[in-house]
């Protein structure tokens, strides 16, 4: 089955995600910032292509932790759709909680909200791809069996 799979494949981009946007390493120094915070979402929001690009980008780097969280179908107890975005939100948050730790790096409740609207894309895209091919095998699925010829 391909559960294992997916669900490594979450790993390693939750990992690679982490990884990147924790970087540079060095400017860790253990004391919070909390003059750095920006607390009101999307204050700093322009039209400047360097702040359109960081929410794009932010957006974009969650959208494969819905997908593949969907895809991983954690527990038949839980909708995928909780998991998914319980997930997002819980590793956004925690990203914004080390850049906090940082001298030169701003945590900000907008980089949180863009995270989560990337899960919910990939969530929307993982059921969006699933009914599409439900959709498209249907037509297979109706024919009758004694309208095909057999030799």
């Amino acid at each position: 089955m391909l559960l294992p799979f997916w669900r490594i494949m979450l790993g390693c981009w939750l990992t690679a995600v982490l990884l990147v946007i924790s970087l540079p390493w060095p400017n860790f120094d253990g004391t919070p910032h909390w003059n750095s915070v920006q607390w009101v979402p999307f204050t700093h929001l322009n039209w400047h292509r360097a702040v359109l690009a960081e929410a794009a980008l932010n957006m974009l780097a969650f959208v494969p932790v819905g997908y593949l969280s969907v895809r991983s179908a954690w527990s038949l107890k839980w909708s995928p759709l909780f998991v998914a975005c319980l997930l997002g939100f819980a590793s956004s948050f925690g990203i914004e909680t080390y850049q906090l730790f940082c001298f030169d790096r701003v945590p900000s409740t907008s980089d949180v909200l863009m995270n989560g609207a990337g899960t919910a894309c990939g969530v929307w895209l993982a059921n969006a791809i699933d009914r599409m091919l439900t959709w498209c095998s249907l037509p297979f699925r109706r024919v009758p069996t004694g309208l095909i010829d057999t030799p």
